[in-house]
């Protein structure tokens, strides 16, 4: 739902703040006070071409912002744009959008920057503009289903589509890949086999290469080991003056003395374990010493392993790990390899089933959707002629959309083609609902079509040029009809009727006004006595009389009867 829109330097508006809220939003005033540049404002932060020609004469640059509740549509895809292009998902969602005259223009989504293509796919989730067709979802042909489906009541049975047609693509790619793969079987085989004895044959362990490293360096390293031990054996045990002939002396000096002070005993000890340590170590020293030798067989042998390992990882992966990991995966490509019959009589069995199981699907809703066509049409006709466009004729066309082998093309949503068809006037002949060149008739067939499946994936919906052709109890007709599609979607109206403006939940009244030898745009919300003067001065032009408001009044009161009482009017 749209919340809040502002406007800076936009054509003749100077600065604009308007607070919108659920249900019917009105807005009304003479030709010309700007009630399109409103629109034309909010078309440019839904994702519209930015031009120059748009910036307020004098300023260098204008900025259109606009404040969403998202909390009633996450989930219908606008989360996943969102999340995709970087924007953490939440209730509220603010766009702005900057266009300046030397030609750069800036689109913010929640304070960051983002592109056209993006803000367009969220603006498509946000807002339907009746009168503008880049903004009409249910002018593209892919919205059709959509409304078809819900009407007959379908939608389940799209959902058990979807499933089978995902499981009849997975298994189509998987049959595919097989069959692809299978072209250059023997060759890749062979390969593969190679691959798998030459790391077979390696017969590599984890963490081998640091172990011969490790003992690589040491055979290097022997008469460095030797020469280290050697002296660290004589000089703590062998050699005259060694450290534990010097700790033993100490070690005897205070176990003589230690007796006439206790305090000196825990310390006596401690150096007494320490000799032994010391002993110990020179022990290991001597053996170690003379037990080491050179050994060029191990160092050699070390060597090349070493050198094998690197040329396997040259080859397969920059690690044993990884070397170990492809000769896993090698195993089973080879063994998939092997069974490719097997696999791939099991895909085409799993393939056809899940095919037959979709076709079968998509045929319970072609039957569903050419009976659901039928009531759609007489209802829609019937909201049409209520509308005042009596003998119009409303098709809904349910083609079965056929592949390159001739056969039925299934998708996601089935096997048909949905398209709306319409000749607005008696006697025209049907033309696709987009090629409407009315404003007002195109807007008028949309609110037909909303007043027979009044909910929808689009929250908020802007009716322009609605009320043209339009008067008398046809447009009180046309006011009702607003209402009741205003109970399940945010509605935005312009309107020059006072009949349609009295079922306003919100009522804008726009005006123009010069200072000095500049024209801007005012909006004003209006309730009360202020409303009831509005809707006056519809009626009566510039001079507002107490018969004018009395006739505003009862409008008003007749409004929210009709809209309480739910019926719709009758026109002959």
């Amino acid at each position: 739902m749209l919340l809040e829109l502002n406007i800076r330097d936009f054509a003749i508006i100077e600065s604009l703040s308007i607070g919108f809220g659920p249900g019917l939003n009105i807005f009304t005033g003479s030709t010309g006070a700007g009630k399109s540049i409103i629109m034309d404002a909010l078309a440019l932060v839904l994702g519209d071409r930015a031009s120059g020609d748009l910036i307020r004469e004098g300023s260098v640059e204008a900025q259109v912002e606009a404040l969403f509740d998202i909390s009633g549509v996450r989930g219908s895809g606008l989360d996943d744009i969102l999340i995709e292009a970087g924007f953490p998902a939440s209730d509220e969602l603010l766009i702005k959008r900057v266009v300046q005259r030397a030609g750069r223009n800036r689109i913010y989504i929640n304070g960051s920057l983002s592109t056209l293509v993006t803000l367009t796919e969220i603006g498509r989730r946000l807002i339907d503009i009746y009168g503008q067709s880049e903004h009409q979802s249910l002018a593209r042909s892919d919205e059709h289903v959509e409304v078809l489906d819900s009407f007959g009541g379908l939608l389940e049975k799209r959902a058990r589509m979807a499933s089978a047609y995902r499981e009849t693509a997975e298994a189509r790619r998987e049959l595919e890949k097989l069959v692809e793969d299978a072209k250059g079987g023997r060759e890749r085989k062979e390969f593969l086999s190679f691959q798998l004895n030459e790391l077979s044959a390696a017969g590599l362990k984890p963490g081998e290469e640091e172990e011969l490293k490790g003992l690589r360096e040491r055979l290097q390293s022997v008469g460095k080991l030797r020469e280290a031990t050697g002296f660290a054996e004589r000089a703590i045990y062998s050699e005259s003056g060694s450290v534990t002939e010097r700790l033993g002396a100490v070690a005897r000096s205070l176990k003589d003395v230690s007796s006439l002070d206790e305090r000196l005993k825990e310390a006596a000890a401690r150096v007494e374990a320490s000799l032994i340590e010391l002993e110990d170590a020179g022990a290991f020293f001597r053996d170690y010493a003379s037990s080491i030798e050179a050994d060029p067989d191990a160092l050699e042998a070390a060597s090349e392993r070493l050198d094998l390992i690197g040329r396997l990882k040259k080859k397969y992966g920059g690690s044993v790990g990884e070397m170990l990991l492809k000769k896993e995966a090698l195993e089973k490509e080879l063994g998939l390899l092997e069974n490719t019959d097997l696999r791939q009589a099991e895909l085409e069995s799993r393939f056809n089933a899940a095919h037959s199981r979709a076709a079968e699907i998509a045929g319970e809703l072609s039957a569903g959707r050419l009976a659901a066509a039928k009531g759609l049409k007489a209802r829609i006709e019937e909201e049409l002629t209520n509308l005042g466009m009596k003998g119009a004729l409303f098709e809904v066309l349910v083609e079965e959309d056929r592949g390159h082998d001739g056969g039925p093309r299934l998708t996601e949503k089935g096997s048909d083609k949905v398209s709306f068809h319409i000749a607005a006037n008696k006697g025209e002949g049907l033309k696709p609902l987009a090629k409407v060149a009315s404003g007002g008739e195109l807007s008028r067939i949309m609110l037909a079509i909303k007043s027979v499946i009044s909910s929808g994936r689009v929250p908020t919906m802007v009716f322009d040029e609605i009320d043209t052709g339009v008067s008398g109890g046809m447009a009180q007709v046309v006011g009702l009809k607003l209402k009741e599609v205003s109970r399940a979607n945010q509605v935005l109206c312009i309107t020059h009727l006072p009949q349609v403006a009295a079922f306003a939940d919100r009522h804008f009244a726009v005006s123009k006004e010069t200072t000095g030898e500049r024209t801007v745009t005012r909006v004003r919300e209006v309730t009360g006595d202020s409303r009831v003067d509005e809707i006056s001065s519809m009626l009566g032009g510039l001079k507002v009389t107490e018969t004018t408001k009395k006739h505003a009044l009862e409008l008003i009161q007749a409004a929210g009867k009709l809209a309480r009482s739910g019926k719709a009017l009758k026109q002959s």
